[in-house]
C-alpha cells in the first residue's frame, strides 16, 4: 500500500511538472509601431480636419517656391527668402503664402510662419502655417515631407 501511495504521488509530480513546463504556443513580444509621415504636400484650412493634398508638389530652387499643384493648377505658392533650414516670418512682400482654392478667389496669409526642418537629397521638408483673409478663409496650417527640388 506504502508503494502504490509513492507510486500515485510520483505519477501525479511527473504529470504536473509535464503540463506546467510546456506551452501550445510562444509568448509574443508587444510592438510599438512606429509613426510616419507621408512624403507630399497636405494642409488644413480654418482650423478644421478636413486634411487635403495635391498630386504634384516640388520646390522650384530658382525661385525658392514651394508649388503645390493639383491636376495642373497651383493650389499653394509659397515664396521664400531662402531655402535653407530655418524659420521664416510671413511679410508683406517676403516669405509670402498664396493659397487659390478655387477659380473665384484666393487667400493671401498676412502673418505666419514657414518653417524648414529640412532641405537634403534635393528634398525639402517642413511646416507652415498662415493667418489673413480672402475666399472665406481666415487660416492656413499644412506640412510638405521631402517634395521634389527642382
Amino acid at each position: 500500500m506504502k508503494n502504490l501511495k509513492c507510486t500515485i504521488l510520483l505519477l501525479a509530480f511527473a504529470t504536473a511538472t509535464l503540463l506546467t513546463s510546456c506551452s501550445k504556443s510562444d509568448p509574443t513580444v508587444a510592438t510599438t509601431p512606429v509613426a510616419t509621415t507621408a512624403n507630399g504636400f497636405t494642409w488644413t484650412e480654418n482650423n478644421g480636419t478636413t486634411i487635403m493634398t495635391v498630386d504634384d508638389p516640388h520646390v522650384s530652387i530658382q525661385g525658392k517656391t514651394i508649388l503645390a499643384v493639383r491636376s495642373g493648377n497651383t493650389i499653394f505658392e509659397i515664396n521664400l527668402s531662402s531655402l535653407a533650414v530655418g524659420t521664416y516670418t510671413v511679410t508683406n512682400g517676403v516669405n509670402v503664402i498664396t493659397y487659390v482654392p478655387n477659380a473665384s478667389g484666393f487667400f493671401n496669409a498676412t502673418s505666419g510662419s514657414i518653417i524648414i526642418t529640412a532641405n537634403a537629397n534635393n528634398k525639402l521638408s517642413g511646416t507652415f502655417t498662415g493667418t489673413g483673409t480672402g475666399n472665406g478663409i481666415t487660416s492656413v496650417k499644412g506640412q510638405f515631407t521631402n517634395i521634389p527640388i527642382q
